[in-house]
């Protein structure tokens, strides 16, 4: 008898049968919608890239995960793109250089990452997102794309729902300030992004007097700065250096603008998350639901990456996990 065909799909993708796909069509449609009326126009990237150019706008954490191959035509390696954000930079860039500035655009793509079969975590994403192109930073920009987030998760009637934000410069900040090598800072940071506080202080007694008191007080309540508007209070009177100050005072300001549009109650600080570290410029938030065991969206500033494509302004944007969202309109 011949051998039959194992009929399966690769570890981390999956078809959506008829329930789920009109399911997801009715996310798409309305997150889309919410857009448009917010003034983002759509566009469309192409599935594949050169490795080498969109490798330019990757973080550190997502090149290890890309799919790539020899492209049999150009001789190139060509890659599945794993981040929509860089394809938006490069697009941007060079085909939209001649629009004015701010300039909204927004996406409805699958994005592919490779990951360990064992991790459970799906390799194929489809995400809907938004990015917000301006001359220059602003908290007005940073409230403008937090809003049209919410907005859109009302449309879509997910109660429940929180956006957490906080400012990588805000840890950056008072880590830059510490009088310690690298290593250790690296080790000080990894404590704070896992809300470590018992580690961290074990750290600190590590340091001993490399790390003075003031410095002490300040790293061990980072991991405690959790909450409504009061944190920002504690966390200026942290906030030694300029750039951790920046970073609350911005806050302080996006907060003052989603509060005046009434906003206020989706939304909780969290300064210490430290989310894209090396790749956000400031501002980060995660939305998450009741239902959802992982975050239904997530974005920030990233304002260095389109200088490296060659445009040097500002942008800040955010991309919703469709299939996160599909698990929270179940319950």
């Amino acid at each position: 008898m011949a051998n039959q065909t194992n009929i399966s799909l690769p570890a981390g993708v999956k078809d959506s049968l008829p329930d789920e796909a009109d399911r997801i069509e009715k996310i798409e449609k309305c997150i889309l919608s919410v857009m448009e009326n917010c003034g983002f126009k759509r566009v469309i990237t192409p599935f594949l890239e050169y490795l080498d150019v969109l490798s330019i706008g990757l973080g550190a954490d997502l090149r290890d995960k890309v799919f790539k191959f020899i492209d049999p035509v150009s001789g190139r390696v060509v890659a599945i793109r794993p981040d929509i954000t860089p394809q938006i930079a490069r697009v941007v860039a060079t085909r939209m250089r001649d629009y004015r500035l701010p300039l909204r655009v927004c996406y409805n793509e699958k994005v592919f990452r490779y990951q360990e079969p064992r991790s459970g975590r799906p390799r194929e994403i489809q995400q809907i997102g938004a990015e917000l192109i301006t001359k220059k930073p602003s908290p007005e920009a940073d409230a403008e794309v937090i809003v049209t987030a919410v907005k859109a998760l009302k449309g879509l009637r997910i109660k429940d729902f929180k956006i957490d934000i906080g400012d990588v410069g805000f840890v950056r900040g008072i880590l830059d300030s510490l009088a310690t090598g690298d290593e250790e800072k690296e080790r000080i940071k990894n404590a704070i992004a896992l809300k470590d506080g018992s580690e961290l202080e074990k750290i600190l007694d590590d340091l001993g007097r490399d790390v003075t008191d003031r410095d002490k007080r300040a790293l061990g309540i980072i991991t405690s700065l959790f909450g409504g508007k009061e944190v920002l209070e504690k966390a200026l009177n942290i906030a030694f250096n300029k750039q951790a100050r920046v970073a609350v005072e911005n806050l302080a300001r996006v907060l003052r603008i989603l509060d005046a549009k009434g906003f206020k109650r989706f939304i909780t600080i969290d300064m210490a998350e430290i989310r894209g570290f090396d790749y956000y410029t400031g501002i980060i938030f995660e939305g998450f639901a009741k239902g959802a065991g992982k975050a239904i969206m997530a974005g920030g500033r990233y304002d260095s990456l389109m200088q490296k494509y060659g445009y040097p302004c500002a942008a800040v944007g955010f991309a919703f996990d469709i299939e996160n969202i599909a698990a929270t309109m179940t319950h």
